[in-house]
């Protein structure tokens, strides 16, 4: 046998070695990469739980699909017959039957209905050219929503915004008008600002934040907690306050059921406050905090 016919046979040997070997490594990016890469498709996987199958598949080619700016983005469907109306959704529900149809065996009304679902979700957000899932990996979103989270109530001129956030009004409104769009959020209009709450927080306490933005309420509460039968022209002195103005702002506080009021020993007028509702509203909003006041009682 010649030398060649030798070099020959020895080739595939060696190739099937390597194929075999366990530290052979098919991607050459640094570690680190493959790592956040990894990282990063675990917490995708988490985020998409909730999702069927199917939707999933959708939801990957629709991220793609949205970006095409040549589309007009607006679309509400109820019927396949209406896609024609909305490019961009009949040009993801055409690519979806090409991909999936023959692919996963998916039928056209379970993608079309996929699609439909997707919407009302707010998975799909045409207006924003991208999806849900990009918006919960998106560093600097999930930063906000988070602070939003930490600050319910928070309005677009708080100074912690470019304290903690390092950004400035402007961009920040432009953040969560992007959030709000995906029901991740939602605004509630205090006064003459707009403050923000995480979408799954009730409006019930609301009210309750708005008029707590109020110091001299917290000052009338405390005067109450300090001394429970206190009289409100007492209030009115201690705060050097005339007493009508008291009488005012606990109305305003038993309207919203957050005090009550009866008499006390002298027959005069006092107030009690809720304290129950007090402590479910430390559970939704930790500012302001009334759990000092609420110790010892």
């Amino acid at each position: 046998m010649s030398l060649e016919r030798r070099k020959e046979d020895k080739k595939p040997k060696r190739k099937e070695k390597l194929e075999e070997s366990a530290f052979r490594r098919l991607n050459f990016s640094p570690l680190q990469e493959v790592k956040e890469l990894e990282k990063k498709k675990l917490k995708e996987e988490q985020i998409v739980e909730e999702l069927t199958e199917i939707e999933k598949d959708v939801l990957d080619i629709a991220k793609n699909i949205l970006k095409l700016k040549r589309y007009d983005a607006e679309f509400e469907i109820e019927s396949e017959g209406q896609l024609q109306k909305y490019p961009i959704i009949e040009k993801l529900y055409a690519k979806c039957i090409a991909k999936l149809s023959y692919k996963k065996g998916y039928s056209k009304e379970e993608i079309f209905i996929a699609i439909r679902s997707l919407e009302e979700k707010t998975w799909i957000v045409t207006n924003e050219r991208r999806t849900k899932l990009e918006i919960l990996t998106n560093e600097k979103l999930v930063k906000i929503l988070n602070f939003i989270k930490e600050n319910p109530g928070i309005h677009a001129r708080d100074k912690r915004i470019e304290k903690e956030l390092k950004i400035t009004r402007t961009p920040f409104l432009k953040h969560v008008m992007t959030l709000d769009r995906f029901n991740l959020i939602r605004s509630k209009k205090i006064g003459k600002s707009l403050h923000y709450f995480l979408a799954d927080v009730p409006d019930d306490y609301d009210q309750f934040k708005i008029i707590f933005l109020n110091s001299l309420i917290l000052q009338i509460l405390n005067e109450i907690f300090k001394n429970d039968t206190i009289a409100v022209s007492k209030i009115g002195e201690t705060l050097d306050i005339y007493p009508g103005t008291i009488l005012y702002h606990l109305n305003k506080l038993k309207d919203l059921n957050l005090v009550r009021s009866t008499k006390n020993q002298a027959g005069k007028k006092i107030f009690l406050v809720n304290i129950e509702l007090l402590k479910i509203y430390n559970n939704f909003f930790k500012e302001p905090d009334f759990s000092k006041l609420l110790q010892g009682l």
